[in-house]
């Protein structure tokens, strides 16, 4: 339902801009990755943070931002989220990787952002 009030709310904006169905999609699919994935991103970077991160926490958010979700995103959010996984998913604890991990999160959050989508910390 919010993807449609979503898609409706966008396309007349579409049409005055001169953007594409797919830049729509491609908007509309961020916008509910965005949703979606917020407690569980800020959730993972704090786990991560703390030295508690897990392959529980990097399953849940490997199923909801995987290789199938990431297709429809648009790019630079996609490869943010492929970006996190791997992050999360390194053993490193030191400094550089949770520097790492905090700069992806805070650039997810600016790109969610930018579809109206305001991560609450």
């Amino acid at each position: 339902m919010k993807f449609l009030k979503l898609v409706s709310i966008s396309l007349p904006l579409v049409l005055l801009t001169g953007c594409s169905t797919g830049d729509l999609v491609s908007a509309a699919a961020d916008a509910a990755a965005c949703r979606a994935a917020e407690s569980t991103i800020a959730a993972a970077a704090q786990a991560y943070e703390q030295g508690l991160i897990d392959s529980g926490i990097l399953d849940q958010l490997n199923a909801l931002i995987g290789d199938s979700v990431q297709g429809v995103l648009s790019s630079g959010l996609a490869q943010d989220l492929g970006d996190l996984l791997v992050a999360l998913g390194e053993t490193d604890s030191a400094q550089s990787s949770k520097d790492k991990v905090a700069q992806l999160s805070a650039s997810i959050a600016t790109r969610c952002e930018a579809v109206g989508v305001t991560f609450s910390n």
